[in-house]
């Protein structure tokens, strides 16, 4: 499975589409698409002439306040509240939503993220910068390790999560962050710019183990069967993953059973049913993450 951020956020925090509007309100975003991520933080960097760390990091802060309101509103307790805004400025996003008690798991037919997690996979991949897919693998017994794409130099300080010897298992999985992790404010793949470099910096080199931006161990998985969950065409991130990982396999033709989970316009339907469908071999899902869940559970008999 391939999560997209938006994937998660719905799953967790009560959905992508409030965050970015909220974002885009705090940010003072003028135009009618509010829910477009790229944009609102092209438009804030360039109103507010601020350099890109800053713009992450900035990102980064309203994303733990988004949570703690959220928190409030579901009513966690005051002491609760207490305690993670005395450390809001030491924890990263993942930690924080962790003291409030997020995620939080039920054993719903519908909570897609146990399910899977209880799935012999062996590796998750995901363009989100949160700790939410290791969370429901510690929830179900695993042991999750944790690794993010070096998709620019800068990157190569932090050190690898990966020893030599290490080979993902369905006890011990890799969750591999393809955009950054939170913990690491300049390894997110944000703004405009930083999707392009990404795209550039991880088809150079690819396959050369001494280059090569996105780990061997990635690389390999993406030749078998893939389930995208929560991406739109209109998405930076998935036409970054499609173009610079997925379709540099060159398996289209044998990949096996695929399915896009995407909640589609008209037009996104007739681009998928003549794009999608037919080059690159994918089976489409039409649903939402819950409905999704539902199918999943119905097909393997649980």
């Amino acid at each position: 499975p391939i999560f997209s951020d938006g994937a998660l956020v719905d799953l967790v925090l009560g959905g992508q589409p409030r965050l970015v509007t909220r974002l885009a309100e705090f940010m003072a975003y003028p135009l009618p698409d509010k829910d477009r991520l790229v944009q609102v933080v092209r438009f804030y960097k360039l109103a507010n002439n601020l350099k890109e760390q800053d713009v992450k990091s900035n990102y980064l802060n309203f994303v733990k306040n988004y949570i703690y309101y959220l928190a409030q509103e579901e009513s966690v307790s005051a002491d609760l509240l207490a305690e993670a805004e005395a450390q809001v400025d030491d924890l990263a996003a993942s930690d924080f939503a962790h003291v409030l008690g997020y995620p939080r798991f039920s054993a719903g037919a519908n909570d897609l993220l146990p399910l899977l997690a209880n799935l012999p996979i062996k590796v998750f991949l995901t363009t989100s910068p949160h700790t939410f897919v290791e969370d429901a693998l510690t929830a179900a017994g695993k042991q999750p390790l944790t690794e993010l794409c070096r998709w620019r130099r800068e990157l190569d300080n932090i050190d690898p999560a990966i020893s030599p010897s290490y080979r993902p298992t369905a006890q011990q999985p890799l969750v591999y962050h393809l955009h950054g992790l939170d913990a690491y404010p300049d390894s997110l793949v944000l703004s405009e710019d930083d999707h392009l470099e990404f795209l550039v910096n991880i088809c150079q080199g690819a396959g050369n183990n001494a280059m090569d931006r996105v780990h061997g161990l990635v690389r390999q998985a993406l030749f078998d069967d893939l389930i995208l969950l929560g991406f739109s065409l209109a998405d930076w991130g998935f036409r970054g993953l499609y173009a610079g990982l997925i379709k540099p396999t060159g398996r289209q033709e044998d990949r096996g059973v695929c399915c896009l989970q995407l909640v589609p316009d008209r037009t996104e339907q007739q681009y998928l049913e003549d794009y999608l469908e037919r080059e690159a071999r994918f089976e489409v899902f039409w649903g939402n993450l819950n409905e999704y869940a539902l199918e999943l559970r119905r097909l393997l008999n649980l």
